[in-house]
């Protein structure tokens, strides 16, 4: 379950991953060439470079089609609607993009469209975009984009859920394809890192427990974990998803659906010896894995609280709300989130409640680092990390959107939602 909402400005970084682009302007010799050679190659370079990008605003059409939302209201498929409008030019640092590929964030979609938590300007907003992340080609560049170009490949963050989209240079970041691979590594898969790693403090030996960890963001850190040399216990909500965690390897796999979570880590003798617990759930799962937490030293790193999100009947909600604070100190799990608060128990056990890290330079290395584990970096392979991409439902189309919402929030996904909106 990806339930992510709030994240960072992402710096781009050299063009690592661009494989499959030729830069034209570092294929000149390096030789000492005459000088008049030189700038027959320069001028040659340029002229191409002014051929692809003419090539590429003629097939660009005039106007395209985006998910928009004019009001606040219930729910995502209570505001969104599909408006054309003229296509964009990008402004200084901006890119054009053509949007191959928008991920599913059922809960940052939930409260952007209800004006909720950070999202609160939206009240007022005569409009706001619709989506997050996504991965695609670009189409334009605006004054002051150097390190991206027209044809390029990258994911990016911001108004995914749209044929074409414009976002800022510093949210992009390239990629060899626009994939919806790619497109799961953008956020769920460097939160995951960035958490774990540069606020968890994660270490070779701790014990992890990770719950919802087939959905989005929860797939990433199991395998994370493990990479790092952590006895990894996962809990998950159908045979499934348990199958295909337990073919990682991992110590413990618990399907909630048929054991309890707290009878299992108290029986098997972990209760109490957590180090970690990366938490997406809420309600009594977040209960749960707090007062399973090592003390003193254990840490809390709350991603989400799908449990007890709008979408849940009232009754329910209610009551997994009483879950989480019944037996446990924890403020409640929205305020936890939402304030970022850091809490420290008497017994020395810390919630983090914001799990992205102060050092924005940071955010960019646990990214980088994702990234080159899937992809390879230079002198190096990839593979080392699998990108979870649902296969139960086939989103294929900008009206298929609200539908993938709404997948999304039933828990049925192993892995990312993702929707494809061009080939």
């Amino acid at each position: 379950m990806q339930s992510i909402c709030a994240f960072p400005i992402f710096r781009s970084p050299p063009s690592v991953y661009n494989q499959q682009l030729i830069n034209l302007s570092t294929s000149r010799t390096k030789s000492r060439a005459p000088r008049t050679y030189s700038l027959r190659t320069d001028r040659l370079a340029a002229s191409l470079e002014k051929t692809r990008d003419a090539l590429i605003q003629q097939q660009t059409p005039t106007s395209f089609k985006r998910l928009i939302a004019r009001r606040t209201g219930t729910s995502f498929s209570d505001v969104a609607e599909i408006e054309e409008v003229p296509m964009l030019v990008p402004k200084e640092g901006e890119v054009l993009i053509k949007v191959a590929f928008a991920g599913i964030n059922g809960g940052c979609e939930t409260f952007r469209a209800r004006g909720e938590h950070a999202f609160t300007g939206n009240r007022s907003a005569p409009f706001f975009t619709l989506g997050a992340e996504g991965a695609g080609t670009v189409v334009s560049v605006g004054l002051g984009v150097t390190n991206l170009h027209p044809g390029q490949h990258i994911t990016f963050i911001g108004g995914a859920f749209s044929e074409y989209a414009v976002a800022k240079a510093a949210l992009c970041w390239p990629v060899p394809s626009p994939t919806p691979e790619a497109v799961a590594l953008t956020i769920s898969g460097t939160v995951a890192n960035a958490a774990l790693k540069y606020v968890g403090k994660m270490q070779s030996g701790d014990t992890v427990l990770v719950t919802a960890a087939g959905g989005a963001t929860g797939s990433f850190a199991v395998q994370l974990a493990q990479a790092a040399g952590c006895r990894v216990l996962a809990t998950c909500g159908s045979e499934k998803k348990a199958e295909r965690l337990r073919a990682l390897g991992l110590e413990r796999v618990i399907n909630y659906t048929q054991e309890d979570v707290a009878d299992v880590l108290c029986t098997e003798n972990y209760s109490g010896k957590i180090d970690i617990a990366y938490e997406g759930v809420g309600g009594g799962f977040q209960a749960t894995a707090w007062n399973a937490l090592r003390r003193p030293g254990g840490r809390l790193l709350p991603v989400g609280y799908i449990s007890e999100y709008p979408h849940v009947k009232p009754d329910t909600r209610q009551k997994k709300e009483q879950e989480q604070q019944r037996g446990s100190d924890l403020p409640p799990s929205a305020e936890l989130f939402w304030s970022g608060k850091y809490y420290k128990s008497p017994d020395g056990r810390v919630a983090h409640g914001k799990v992205w890290p102060s050092d924005r330079a940071d955010t960019l290395t646990a990214k980088k680092e994702v990234f080159e584990m899937y992809f390879g970096s230079r002198g190096g392979t990839g593979g080392k990390l699998d990108a979870w991409v649902d296969q139960g439902r086939n989103f294929s189309r900008l009206e298929d959107v609200t539908a993938a919402v709404e997948y999304m929030l039933t828990g049925q996904a192993c892995g990312k939602v993702v929707v494809q909106l061009s080939d």
